[in-house]
């Protein structure tokens, strides 16, 4: 009788390890046993002086050694007029680059009425495109409503490759493919999904001074606040100091431009990449939409990334990471692969707050005075109502 107690004791106590060592597994305990110090071994394909032959291909000359990784796929339609006028190059202040699904109609809508609208201004010329895919099997119907979309607003740039999450980073570098080819002359890229807020207005005062940002324009506000009251008190002067309203107007322009510097620019050689800015590990558990395994990539850390779902890149930022992706091997998160491509490329990701992962809490417009971006905006009703409400407070 003991011995079959004992047995059978046995045995749950070999299957209790069984099942925990299993589920320990499941969920990635034993891989970080194995993962490879990130700070101390890091390198991914290809090595060497890559900068180098970056340097020969931009200026039309033959690299040393041939790219590893390009994006060739043929383009459906390619929206080549879009930084173009009488055929000739423009060179635009913003260009919107909207990576949708292809069955996002109603979200491309809302994004045309509002964020992407492209005459928002009348002095600054912006451009939208929205990069897709296609279909993973066949659909005449899918695709001739796609047809029908870009003849109505010229403004799709359709890859042919599927349409799928795990072809993001294809979908990325197809926009910055596009960028490079037909609009190389934009002084900075706005990459963002399809369920975002953006502010253009907060983008291009961003730009302006983005490590200071919004703090800037908070000593700004209160510099024109300290304005209105001298105005104020001139005005109430005696009669012999005193403005007419045309003079007052005047020189209310002229200071506020003195104090918000409205020819302020960047210089051009800057390299800037800018969003939400994350580091972090790989997902190790096998139950995760993000899981990764030891031979795909065998670091304990990621390399510091943005978000790929709204992040911000002047010219040579993007062109230097476009031909940097060339000597990099591909990897499926585009967040990461960017994150890869940057480190490389000697760019550091610069961190905003006011790039917002998760859907930035609205309060009225005011609480939305200097968001740069903000997730969560799949209903597009709500979108087109939100960007109205900031625009009419002048926040959009």
């Amino acid at each position: 009788m003991l011995p079959r107690i004992c047995i059978k004791f046995k045995l749950k106590y070999i299957v209790s390890v069984a099942i925990t060592v299993l589920l320990l597994d499941y969920f990635g305990a034993f891989t970080h046993m194995f993962e490879a110090d990130f700070e101390r071994t890091f390198s991914y394909p290809m090595e060497g002086d890559i900068l180098s032959n970056v340097y020969q291909l931009r200026h039309g000359q033959r690299p040393a050694v041939d790219p590893i990784n390009v994006y060739n796929f043929s383009y459906i339609t390619d929206c080549q007029h879009k930084c173009k006028e009488d055929d000739r190059l423009i060179a635009p202040r913003l260009v919107l680059i909207v990576k949708s699904a292809i069955e996002n109609f109603d979200r491309r809508v809302a994004i045309r009425k509002s964020w992407g609208w492209e005459k928002r201004f009348s002095d600054v010329k912006i451009r939208t495109i929205f990069v897709l895919g296609r279909p993973a099997e066949p659909d005449r119907r899918l695709q001739s409503l796609i047809d029908l979309e870009y003849a109505n607003y010229r403004d799709i740039v359709q890859g042919d490759f599927v349409d799928a999450y795990f072809n993001n980073t294809i979908k990325t570098m197809m926009g910055f493919r596009w960028a490079v080819s037909y609009c190389p002359r934009a002084k900075f890229y706005m990459f963002a999904d399809d369920d975002f807020y953006i502010s253009s207005k907060n983008l291009l005062k961003y730009v302006r001074n983005p490590v200071n940002y919004p703090e800037y324009l908070e000593e700004t506000d209160e510099a024109l606040r300290k304005l209105a009251r001298r105005l104020s008190q001139t005005t109430n002067s005696n009669s012999s100091q005193q403005l007419d309203n045309s003079s007052v107007s005047s020189l209310n322009v002229r200071s506020k431009r003195q104090i918000l510097n409205m020819d302020m620019e960047l210089p051009s050689d800057v390299k800037l990449f800018s969003g939400f800015v994350f580091r972090s590990a790989p997902h190790r558990h096998r139950s995760s939409k993000w899981y990764i395994s030891l031979q795909e990539y065998p670091w304990d850390m990621w390399p510091t990334y943005v978000t790929a779902g709204a992040f911000l890149l002047s010219h040579e930022a993007l062109f230097e990471m476009y031909y940097v992706s060339m000597y990099t091997k591909h990897f499926r998160f585009d967040d990461i692969y960017l994150g890869i491509v940057s480190l490389k490329a000697g760019i550091e990701p610069l961190h905003s707050e006011e790039f917002y992962f998760h859907k930035a809490p609205f309060l009225g417009p005011q609480s939305y005075k200097y968001v740069l971006a903000s997730h969560g905006y799949d209903d597009p009703e709500e979108l087109v109502k939100i960007w109205n409400e900031v625009r009419a407070a002048g926040y959009a």
